[in-house]
């Protein structure tokens, strides 16, 4: 359906592709070709929803600009003339050239944008926003709410995070010409934010119990307390139980199953494809998008936990079809029919999860990064794998995140007090 080419002129990758009897060719705005191989795939997915009829294109389209932006334009935006380059059209045109990247992230992107765009104003040059426009930026975000919680500095640097990426995607293109005002001389950060407090740090089921039996835990502070939840080896066959018994679908329970088994994250369990499954050597490959973060898409391999093992035969010999390992039928109640085997959605995981625990005990659970939490706790609990392996299992690089399970590491805490008389 589309084919890449690297331009020998410029060394940026070409993709080309067929729609309504007309050829295409458009820029990567790549040299890297497995960033160019993930953009052909998102087009070729982008051009197969729209013969299934999944996805329409506006009449007004241009189908070039709207199949490679997935939908989100139906124009390049036209960037006026050097003197002027406003905020908004600046946003637009950035937006334009994130096809590499995975949509969850372009998503929040463009949530980071609109509170840009809001605060310093559409209409602002880029040129004209200086140290001091940043930090009034920071100093009125730090004063909004989120459900009834005020912004942590964790959040409004990610905001920044992402106008720094705006600002230096623009100054390569020319379109400004000083460095990004968030530096100083040694390319630091010279604005001021509000430090995030820590983490909780993951706890037990009766721990959190106990907490929230004080009463002093407000709504917003239950939920992060039950977000540091991890389940012990017990919980977690009481909960996989439960859930064999409470499914509606029969993906759902081998679903669960593989979060619990490996670790994974959820988009790494619904690109996961059947195929990644190798039961003679005893291993699962995960498809990962966080730890390289110059590559469209990574790998890991974990154990294949006996129990998962058995689990997943089970299941592939009643796999509806497709290539992904987690797929439901063609027909659910209360959704549209599908047309084809295609990955299973973020909502759609989610709904699942909570819908299948909505009754009961375990309807506090937020997430299936529970079973992540979960998954590593356990091992470290144990006393008898590495912090370093278990790292390598979760796809864990900064030593912030092999840090979150170093408190249940009691055999060495209490190898090492004991050397006092």
């Amino acid at each position: 359906m589309a084919s890449i080419h690297e331009d020998k002129r410029t060394g940026n990758w070409i993709v080309m592709f067929r729609f309504g009897g007309k050829q295409f060719r458009r820029s990567c705005e790549t040299t890297t070709k497995s960033d160019a191989v993930s953009v052909k795939a998102r087009v070729e997915d982008t051009i197969r929803f729209l013969n299934l009829g999944r996805i329409s294109m506006p009449a007004d389209a241009d189908p070039g600009v709207w199949i490679m932006s997935e939908g989100k334009l139906t124009a390049k935006p036209k960037l006026p003339n050097r003197e002027l380059r406003r905020l908004d059209e600046i946003c637009s045109a950035y937006i334009v050239d994130q096809i590499g990247k995975a949509r969850n992230t372009v998503a929040c992107e463009e949530i980071h944008i609109r509170h840009l765009k809001r605060l310093l104003g559409e209409s602002t040059q880029l040129s004209a926003v200086t140290l001091t426009t940043i930090q009034g930026y920071i100093n009125t975000r730090t004063k909004s709410k989120c459900r009834d919680k005020f912004l942590s500095g964790r959040t409004i640097h990610k905001e920044l995070a992402t106008f720094r990426q705006i600002w230096d995607w623009a100054k390569k293109r020319h379109y400004v010409a000083a460095e990004c005002p968030l530096y100083d001389e040694g390319r630091r950060w010279a604005v001021t934010l509000p430090k995030p407090a820590e983490k909780e740090k993951f706890q037990t089921w009766e721990q959190i119990k106990r907490r929230i039996a004080r009463g002093e835990a407000s709504p917003q502070r239950k939920r992060e307390l039950w977000d540091s939840l991890f389940l012990d080896e017990d919980q977690i066959v009481e909960l996989l139980r439960y859930v064999k018994e409470q499914a509606g679908y029969s993906f759902i329970y081998p679903m669960f199953a593989f979060a619990a088994y490996t670790g994974a994250r959820r988009g790494e369990i619904r690109r996961s494809h059947v195929d990644d499954f190798d039961f003679d050597s005893g291993q699962v490959k995960l498809r990962e998008r966080k730890r390289k973060k110059d590559m469209a898409e990574s790998s890991r391999f974990v154990p294949l936990h006996p129990k998962l093992a058995e689990v997943m035969r089970d299941w592939f010999k009643i796999h509806p079809g497709g290539s992904y390992t987690i797929t439901g039928p063609l027909r659910m109640r209360g959704r549209k029919e599908k047309t084809g085997y295609l990955e299973m959605t973020p909502d759609e995981a989610h709904h699942h999860f909570k819908f299948t625990l909505k009754d009961g005990k375990w309807k506090v659970l937020r997430g299936f990064h529970v079973l992540r939490h979960s998954f590593g706790s356990n091992l470290a609990r144990s006393g008898k794998v590495p912090r370093d392996t278990i790292a390598k299992w979760m796809g864990h690089t900064t030593e912030e995140m092999k840090d979150h399970y170093q408190h249940l590491f009691p055999q060495d805490g209490q190898s090492q007090i004991n050397v006092l008389k």
